[in-house]
């Protein structure tokens, strides 16, 4: 077998000499029988003619030899090969464009895999990461939901699937003090099995101890990230026994984490505390250790011989049992699945899939147009494949030889288009993924898998064979019917119309992605544009003094402070501040007015905001007044609504001194304001009520907005230093412009906008290419009509003018269908739009001008080229 394989390995890689070995055995046999039939008498000249009878021909025994070594197809694939490399080295010109196209075609969805391998689909860079599985508490409608520490540790006891199960609270604000240096940073609260559950090992030092993850706030120590260990100590040894405070209590470096972490989160950890301390990382439970406080997520590692369905079957089985009888909404049920991507986004996998269907479209025009390339190459090669076929070759090696050639196109046009989707990848990381929308930083790894870029591979060899094989079937039948030196121009006009209709759709595909890319891309300028607010010029900084253990009443006197010095700056106009969510996000609470039943409430948007809200904002004051300093505990607890919940409560339109129940609270109302929210046009416009950030003594954190009458980027060093001035203890975070978070909440609508841009102006460039083309070689092959034509008396005006209409109405058709995809498209974003949907008619409109435009404009070369035809040189030629 091995001797086999050697003897068909070795003609192929030692062709030459296999090759010489073959003929000196054929003429050592041949000299034999000479000398056979001269030693039984016969002259030399008979003996030479009587062995030459005997053996046949030398070149066919020499073809049944290599017949029997089994790689003749492999010879032939090659030699089909080596004259394809240089067909298409000759053809430099249409290489590089056919490559190219592929190329830009295949990069947008190579791009498109990694993005949507990265945040959906990619296990863990851990050590035997399929063995994994996340393990959360279901949560109804909510889906997958946190635990408390209590509920980890039944499921860790009690699970016989999992060998480990794994607590971790992975986006922990903490605030660090060391040296003289203080800000906020992300960590990580994790229990002592984390690090060797991820098959992680500690560059330096060590990781936890068993023994410091038993007793509450007993054991004060941290694992620094690796590149925290490089930026705050230079990466030296005498990090470990360092001192750092951590939200006021001070902690002992006792590792470093490795350089490559698995992190399950799109904000790499900075520094890892254990579970145990879990009531200095987590500040929004009285007890972060207590049953009723949830924040942690679990993950676990598969026993020997155990599956995914192994777990899904047992962990129900030991959940806690108060989980059994929960309300709607809460605990009722286990989740385990592989933790797959680093999507935290709802809209995420809509987002990829949309972008996918995108980059498959745009790879099918580019195939199509490849096709109407091949097909125009293969009518000037109809001599050639004639005389191929003419000296033996029959249709199916014509057609493999063709089909071959395709292929080499297609693996270049793959390999350069993976090396594009690396710039186009880096481009959209640094773009929409650097931050998130509190300003933080991200960590994506984006990088190409083998599995992603073999299946590309993949995808551009089938696009190859897709558009090459019917081209290459035309033109062996064109071969077969060849009787004559040139074509008729009737069979070339023919062979035109049946093309129309792929010129047509690729101008149809043209006039739905661009209308697409302008709704997206319009509709993140009106979010940064703002409905009945005006994000520009405002800054936004978050205090915490929570992470710092302030009481309320030590948080609202701290910010009060705060926001008396903040009015001292020069350029501040106003400001304010918000409790709950952004600036303009809150939560949701129950209203209803005293003329209703107690059991009759209505769920409205809420938030608590301070004074001068809607004029930081510039949210239109329809009726009363706005809050002020006055409005604090002891005077009369008021409220603000919008038009859309005055509207709904008070159709008579009496709003302005009317009583609203918030809670249990009674509440006058003392102003109406507009609607102001980034709500999409698929959502109604929400009802919502504001009371005052004073009024409720338990608040801590806030939001502030500052409102300058300069560039928010150059003042906001200036207002962190300010709001240090109060007290240096305390963490500002988040120091980011309010169009940077809105353009950080709008990334779907974003890259949609980027991408959806990208492949639609590749599809206009590739319908301008096609239609080029085809023009082009449907004029080049009726030269002689056309000189009969002009000849006869039309005029050159006329010619070019049949032409250009030829080329335009097929753009014009394409461009009316293109409308109608483009609105049935439109409703399928729509959740990523915002605005009325009123003006969409502009940009369907817009877009098919656009394109038919650029059809009149790739018409006229063709057709001038035409007119310029001298009719006695045309005729003079055969």
């Amino acid at each position: 077998m091995f001797a086999d394989l050697w003897i068909r390995l070795r003609s192929l890689v030692r062709r030459r000499i296999v090759e010489r070995e073959l003929a000196d055995e054929l003429q050592f046999h041949l000299d034999q029988s000479i000398d056979k039939h001269i030693a039984s008498g016969m002259t030399r000249a008979d003996a030479v003619r009587r062995a030459r009878l005997e053996f046949g021909g030398a070149a066919g025994v020499a073809d049944a030899c290599r017949d029997a070594r089994g790689v003749a197809l492999i010879e032939t694939v090659l030699q089909d090969i080596r004259y394809g490399l240089r067909t298409l080295r000759r053809e430099t010109v249409f290489s590089i464009t056919a490559i190219l196209t592929l190329a830009l075609g295949t990069a947008s969805l190579a791009t498109v895999a990694s993005i949507g391998d990265t945040l959906l689909w990619r296990l863990p860079a851990a050590p035997h990461a399929e063995t994994l599985v996340s393990v959360a508490a279901a949560r109804g409608r909510a889906g997958e939901g946190p635990v408390s520490y209590p509920d980890y540790v039944a499921f860790r006891d009690r699970t016989t699937t999992l060998t480990a199960l794994a607590a971790h609270y992975s986006t922990a604000p903490l605030f660090l003090a060391l040296g003289g240096n203080a800000r906020e940073v992300n960590g990580a609260v994790v229990s002592a099995n984390y690090f060797s559950l991820l098959g992680m090992r500690p560059a330096l030092g060590r990781f936890f101890n068993d023994d410091e993850d038993r007793v509450p706030d007993r054991d004060r120590v941290v694992v620094i990230g690796h590149d925290f260990w490089r930026s705050w100590f230079a990466a030296s040894p005498s990090a470990i026994g360092a001192t750092l405070t951590i939200n006021r209590v001070p902690f002992t470096v006792v590792g470093v984490a490795p350089s490559r972490s698995p992190h399950l989160t799109p904000q790499p950890a900075e520094l890892y505390i254990p579970a145990m301390m879990l009531r200095v990382g987590y500040r929004w439970c009285a007890d972060a250790l207590a049953a009723e406080c949830t924040m942690l997520s679990m993950i676990g590692r598969l026993a020997p011989g155990r599956t995914v369905a192994d777990a899904v079957a047992e962990l129900p089985t030991i959940m806690p049992g108060a989980w059994r009888h929960a309300p709607i909404g809460e605990n009722r049920g286990v989740i385990v699945r592989e933790p797959r991507g680093l999507s935290e986004d709802d809209q995420e996998p809509r987002l990829v899939a949309m972008l996918a269907v995108a980059s498959l479209v745009v790879l099918i025009v580019c195939c199509a147009n490849l096709a109407g390339l091949l097909t125009a190459r293969s009518a000037a090669r109809q001599g050639e494949i004639a005389i191929r076929a003419a000296l033996g070759a029959g249709p199916v090696r014509v057609i493999r030889q063709l089909v071959t050639e395709s292929l080499l196109l297609a693996f270049a046009g793959g390999v350069c288009g993976l090396v594009l989707s690396r710039i186009l990848v880096v481009a959209f990381a640094r773009l929409f993924f650097a931050v998130d929308d509190e300003g933080h930083s991200l960590s994506y790894d984006f990088g190409q898998s083998s599995a992603t870029a073999g299946a590309i591979m993949v995808t551009s060899l089938i696009a190859g064979l897709a558009f090459g094989l019917l081209p290459a079937i035309a033109a062996v039948r064109r071969s077969g019917r060849l009787t004559t030196r040139t074509t008729s121009w009737r069979s070339v006009t023919a062979r035109w119309s049946t093309g129309r209709w792929l010129l047509a759709s690729q101008a149809a595909v043209t006039v739905a992605m661009l209308a697409t890319a302008a709704l997206l891309a319009t509709s993140a300028r009106l979010v940064l544009q703002g409905r009945n607010y005006e994000p520009t010029h405002v800054a936004l900084i978050r205090v915490r003094p929570r992470l710092v253990q302030y009481t309320p009443a030590q948080a609202q006197h701290y910010q009060r402070e705060v926001i008396d010095r903040l009015r001292t700056i020069p350029s501040v106009e106003s400001v304010t501040m918000v409790a709950m969510g952004t600036i303009l996000s809150g939560g949701s609470t129950e209203v209803r007015i005293a003329e209703w039943p107690p059991d009759q409430r209505e769920t409205v948007r809420y938030n608590e905001v301070g004074p001068a809200y809607f004029a930081t904002l510039r949210t239109p004051l329809i009726a009363g007044r706005e809050f002020d300093d006055r409005d604090g505990l002891h005077v009369q607890p008021v409220a603000i609504v919008n038009k859309v919940l005055a509207d709904r409560l008070w159709p008579g339109g009496h709003v302005i001194g009317s009583s609203i129940i918030v809670g249990n609270v009674q509440r006058q109302v003392v102003g109406v304001v507009a609607e102001a929210s980034v709500q999409g046009r698929t959502g109604a416009i929400e009802p919502w009520l504001f009371t005052p950030f004073w009024q409720n003594s338990g608040q801590i954190d806030s939001r502030i907005a500052v409102r300058t009458s300069g560039d928010p980027l150059i003042i906001l060093p200036s207002i962190a230093r300010e709001a240090h001035r109060v007290d240096p203890d305390v963490p500002i975070a988040e120091t980011i412009t309010l169009p940077q978070r809105l353009t950080a909440l709008t990334r779907p609508v974003r890259v949609a906008a980027a991408f959806v841009g990208y492949t639609a102006s590749l599809a206009m460039v590739l319908t301008a290419v096609g239609l080029y083309g085809a023009l082009a070689f449907a004029v080049s092959r009726r030269t002689k009509e056309i000189g009969i034509r002009l000849t006869l008396g039309a005029g050159r005006a006329q010619v070019i003018g049949s032409i250009v209409w030829e080329g335009v109405a097929v753009v014009a058709a394409g461009a009316l269908a293109g409308v109608v995809l483009a609105i049935a498209g439109a409703r399928v974003i729509s959740h990523l739009l915002y605005g009325s949907a009123s003006a969409d008619w502009m940009f369907f409109t817009g877009a098919a001008v656009a394109v038919t435009l650029v059809g009149l404009c790739a018409s006229l070369i063709p057709a001038s080229r035409a007119a310029a035809v001298e009719p006695v040189v045309v005729l003079r030629q055969d």
